[in-house]
């Protein structure tokens, strides 16, 4: 990719919540490069995903998916970010009102505020092409702030994706659930353990929120039954907590378990995560609720596929487009030349996304970050299970050396084949496509990558070692890790207070 040759680039971010704001906060510190740049947020105040809101009768689309009694299941010493600290005098895993407390002040430390546009949603973001032009290349962005009679369309540089992530639920096709006359919801809709006093409560899905929720409810439900794939816990779940294969049927009255167990549930619960959500990237795709889909004559369709019935009893939106078949062959294609023909499409375009039954992913991200084709534009926290503020932190400032000059990139035909590469090595170790962007253990390698090759300082190993150690704990223990206390002691070394001993250095 050629050196960036603007006079101070104009740069939108999307989303005010920490990825946002991690971009604006690195814009605004280089201002000889850099515009001050516009953070575009659909709601009125930051923190995304970390501001708690009140389910709706009447509101569809929530915006958050935070509940009331939450508490980080990472310690705030591995969770900030490398240039602002949490207030040291906080326990170790805190209330996620601290984690708002924490952004806001970050906002106004680095006087972010100014430069977001509140009540603001982008509905469209379109690429300013040339023939045939890749690389470089400026960006359309049109928006609409809430009362204003007209949406607005401006010109940037660059573009910075930074929400999308946790908004959008998956809900996966199980056999006879639009029969099940229980409550259906997601984790998503969950707030506080009092709405399910008395019920028999399932859990799909054995992720964090999974059985935090779980472990929340079991002193007001009548039972839980937390229904999981893949190996054994290591814990022993608490009193009115019962484990159980996956559920794959329903009757009205039962949920049916891999391995024939009937479970009589009052409620079913999907934590099942979410896909990636980017309308603004599909114009014509725009979802919608149910019934101004049917008024539009349109097929409403869950990626599933999930029965109407289901989705509009959950409250979410469903997706309106077109499906089209026939992209899988690219996985096969041998002519590496024609593959990049083929893909010179949009990001989002339904032939260029290879079939999935699952959350969904990027196929044309470079190191999981930069857009293959269009490297102008870039998707900061698309990974999963990860430590999210640090990785945003790594993400923002690689993505601006490039754009800076400072970090030259492959061409676009060669990051389309690298990033298609990584596609072909993660199916042929059997793991599923919606995993393509959770990087686990490999975090580290993916995050000092970013260091070396734009040329910043790399987290420090300790990070590492908290989050290996908090890892264990919590396979253990789901119910008592979270009385643990961090300190770092350097670069390299922590220790762990508990209640139970004076320290212990790891």
């Amino acid at each position: 990719m050629e050196k960036m040759t603007y006079n101070r680039l104009r740069v939108a971010v999307i989303g005010a919540g920490a990825a946002g704001l991690c971009a604006a906060r690195h814009l605004l510190s280089n201002p000889h490069t850099f515009q001050p740049p516009v953070v575009f947020e659909t709601s009125g105040q930051v923190g995304g995903t970390w501001v708690y809101t009140e389910v709706s009768e009447t509101e569809t689309h929530q915006h958050s998916s935070m509940y009331r009694n939450l508490r980080t299941n990472l310690p705030k010493e591995i969770m900030e970010f490398p240039d602002f600290s949490f207030d040291p005098s906080l326990p170790s895993f805190i209330h996620h009102s601290e984690v708002l407390r924490y952004l806001e002040e970050y906002t106004d430390n680095f006087n972010i505020r100014p430069h977001i546009r509140f009540n603001c949603s982008v509905t469209e973001v379109s690429p300013v092409l040339k023939d045939g032009e890749h690389g470089q290349v400026p960006w359309e962005v049109s928006s609409h702030t809430q009362g204003s009679p007209h949406p607005v369309t401006e010109r940037f540089d660059a573009v910075m994706v930074c929400a999308g992530h946790y908004s959008l639920p998956y809900i996966p096709d199980i056999p006879g659930i639009d029969t099940f006359q229980g409550k259906l919801l997601h984790s998503h809709f969950y707030r506080y353990p009092e709405m399910f006093a008395s019920h028999s409560v399932v859990l799909l899905g054995c992720g964090p929120s999974g059985v935090d929720i779980a472990l929340e409810l079991a002193p007001y439900a009548q039972n839980v039954t937390l229904c999981h794939r893949g190996a054994a816990l290591q814990w022993t779940p608490p009193k009115g907590v019962t484990l159980a294969p996956p559920v794959v049927g329903a009757t009205p009255h039962n949920l049916i378990c891999e391995d024939g167990t009937q479970l009589e549930a009052d409620t079913l619960i999907f934590c099942t995560g979410y896909k990636y959500y980017y309308p603004f990237l599909e114009p014509q795709n725009k979802p919608r609720n149910l019934k101004e889909a049917e008024e539009n004559g349109e097929t409403a369709v869950t990626k599933g596929p999930v029965p109407n019935a289901v989705v509009e009893r959950i409250g979410l939106l469903v997706e309106t487009r077109k499906v089209l078949s026939g992209s899988a062959e690219l996985l096969q294609s041998k002519d590496e030349k024609e593959f990049c023909d083929k893909n010179t499409n949009w990001l989002m375009n339904d032939e260029v996304v290879v079939p999935d039954e699952g959350q969904g992913h990027l196929p044309l991200l470079y190191k999981h970050l930069i857009h293959a084709l269009y490297p102008t534009m870039c998707f900061i926290g698309a990974c999963k299970i990860v430590i999210p503020f640090p990785l945003f932190h790594c993400q923002v400032l690689f993505f601006l050396a490039v754009l800076e000059g400072k970090c030259p990139l492959p061409s676009p035909n060669q990051m389309l084949l690298e990033s298609h590469e990584e596609l072909k090595n993660h199916l042929s170790l059997g793991l599923p496509l919606k995993y393509l962007h959770r990087l686990e253990i490999g975090q580290w390698e993916y995050n000092n990558w970013l260091a070396e090759t734009a040329g910043f300082e790399p987290l420090p190993p300790v990070k590492k070692k908290m989050y290996e150690t908090c890892r264990r704990f919590r396979s253990i223990n789901p119910t008592l890790y979270r009385g643990f206390k961090f300190e770092v002691l350097s670069k390299e070394e922590c220790r762990v207070i508990s209640a139970e001993c004076k320290g212990m250095q790891v």
